[in-house]
């Protein structure tokens, strides 16, 4: 489902692997048509630098049109910490989980860290910032992941069928963002030194405490498998996002 016209062979009528439905999480156009008969539905969709209209209500539309549809499983894709970090983006998915858990629909939310492209985004902002160096928040911590792992991960939580809050899921490696700055660098070929800026909201004390990675005591199942080295060393023309 999607706000824009399918692009070109999706959906069309020799198509079999895919539908494409066109709707509005935040005006509710179309959405009844696209959940008719719809068994299970991922909620994927969010508005990070916007208001409460696509997180909250609009996830409170769907999950009122999933529940008189008869859907069975919707599952919604959610961030680690987000109950621990004081984050304006971060409370209105955490508040969309409250709605997801009180609408009656039979639900699964997984929280998932930030993905490789996620970090690498943020980066070369940061090696852009500044003429002569690179800044970088001190002490923040990120366990970032491949987007197809997470992917994989909501595919198993369809087969598992609803069971709540799963557990958190991220990369296979916890690093300083220093650390993951460094790796950036060598990859990047980017020669500018890196330099530490302190940051003292209540938010970035969250992010040097770690609540956006893994807890240490986290099972092998809850890591994914591409490593941010690995992604890394990857063509920049070969991912796909």
């Amino acid at each position: 489902m999607s706000r824009r016209p399918a692009p070109p062979g999706i959906g069309s009528a020799g198509d079999v692997t895919s539908q494409w439905a066109r709707a509005n999480l935040v005006t509710g156009e179309g959405l009844a048509d696209a959940v008719a008969g719809v068994d299970a539905i991922i909620h994927a969709a969010s508005d990070p630098r916007g208001d409460l209209t696509v997180d909250e209500h609009g996830t409170r539309r769907l999950a009122e049109v999933a529940r008189t549809s008869g859907v069975r499983h919707l599952v919604y894709v959610s961030i680690v910490g987000i109950d621990r970090i004081p984050f304006p983006y971060y409370a209105r998915k955490l508040a969309a989980e409250h709605v997801l858990a009180e609408s009656g629909v039979p639900f699964s939310i997984l929280r998932a860290t930030q993905f490789h492209s996620f970090i690498d985004m943020l980066l070369g902002r940061a090696a852009r910032a500044a003429p002569l160096v690179m800044p970088l928040p001190a002490g923040f911590h990120v366990q970032s992941v491949d987007v197809r792992d997470v992917a994989l991960r909501l595919l198993r939580a369809l087969d598992d069928g609803p069971l709540g809050l799963l557990p958190d899921y991220g990369g296979p490696e916890h690093l300083t963002a220093w650390e993951a700055a460094r790796r950036w660098k060598r990859a990047r070929g980017i020669r500018k030194p890196l330099v530490p800026f302190p940051w003292f909201d209540p938010a970035s004390t969250a992010f040097r405490a770690g609540h956006n990675t893994l807890a240490a005591d986290a099972r092998p199942e809850q890591r994914g498998q591409l490593s941010w080295s690995q992604w890394l060393a990857r063509p920049i023309a070969t991912r796909p996002y």
